[in-house]
């Protein structure tokens, strides 16, 4: 089958399970209930090569649903399929092993800790403003995917959307190979904080997030890189892209705000962000922003 525009998600949503399904075959240490993952995956592989064939066919007849369906599938199968990685986070290392301690050691020499020591100084305002500014991260895809697809702008929100969707694919591949917890629960494990300061305290978005971070979706093990920021990056280029300067420097705002909330709420280590910021940059020339 050749590759038809618009048809490049898909494509990547088949590299991404079918390099995960061979790691997790093959890792030293099995996950349990390894035969239904892997059969999960498999049934999603056949899931995208049916979408990509039925796709083209109504692709000849210039249905809308063909369109619609290539281009959003994929993006909400990499939001789904963060959660699916909480299955592989321990092929390589045994579950109480992360490598947090070497950046807690560099981070405290170096940049003095500042996941420690941020939010120690703040307030329960300041709190609920940098959880609002973390927040808006769950904001920055549909907002682009939702804007370009209503001007009918299919390439580049194709361009857009595989450029965040390769991040999420590059980290969540990584997450097994490079276990990092993340300073709310590396900090406690190395006596730096109390364990009743793990959660923070604001108003109602602060406990939304609480619930999300301790009792919710996200993985303790999976902060390295920070997916977050790489999507932060694809968002504020392609707002200035779109928008021009005015809307580089309001998304830039929403970035750099989300950054430091990450980092305040403990949620990541400046490396984590560092990375992050590295790998968006990535993604964006893979494809083909800066040509």
């Amino acid at each position: 089958m050749a590759l038809e525009a618009g048809s490049w998600g898909s494509y990547l949503a088949l590299a991404y399970l079918l390099i995960s399904s061979g790691i997790t075959a093959l890792a030293p240490r099995p996950p349990r209930r390894r035969g239904r993952i892997l059969a999960i995956n498999f049934l999603l592989v056949a899931c995208f090569v049916a979408l990509l064939v039925l796709t083209e066919g109504l692709q000849e007849t210039g249905s809308e649903w063909s369109r619609f369906f290539q281009l959003w599938a994929p993006v909400i199968f990499f939001w789904w399929a963060y959660k699916w990685a909480g299955n592989t986070l321990h092929l390589f290392y045994p579950e109480d092993f992360s490598w947090d301690s070497a950046l807690i050691h560099f981070e405290r020499k170096y940049l003095g800790l500042p996941s420690l020591g941020w939010a120690k100084r703040g307030s329960r305002g300041l709190t609920e403003l940098l959880h609002f500014f973390y927040a808006t991260y769950y904001l920055y895809t549909p907002a682009l995917g939702v804007y370009l697809y209503a001007q009918a702008d299919f390439s580049r929100f194709e361009s857009m959307a595989v450029a965040v969707l390769l991040g999420y694919a590059i980290s969540y591949l990584l997450f097994s190979f490079l276990p990092v917890w993340g300073p709310r629960w590396a900090l406690v494990e190395a006596g730096l904080l109390e364990s009743s300061e793990q959660q923070l305290r604001g108003y109602g978005l602060t406990r939304v997030i609480n619930y999300v971070m301790y009792q919710g979706i996200a993985h303790k093990g999976g902060a390295m890189p920070s997916s977050h920021t790489s999507t932060a990056v694809v968002f504020l280029f392609w707002s200035a892209r779109l928008w021009g300067f005015w809307g580089g420097v309001t998304a830039g705002v929403i970035v750099v705000g989300m950054g430091i909330g990450a980092i305040y709420g403990r949620y990541h280590y400046v490396s984590d962000i560092a990375a992050g910021m590295i790998l968006g940059v990535f993604t964006l020339w893979v494809t083909g922003f800066f040509g």
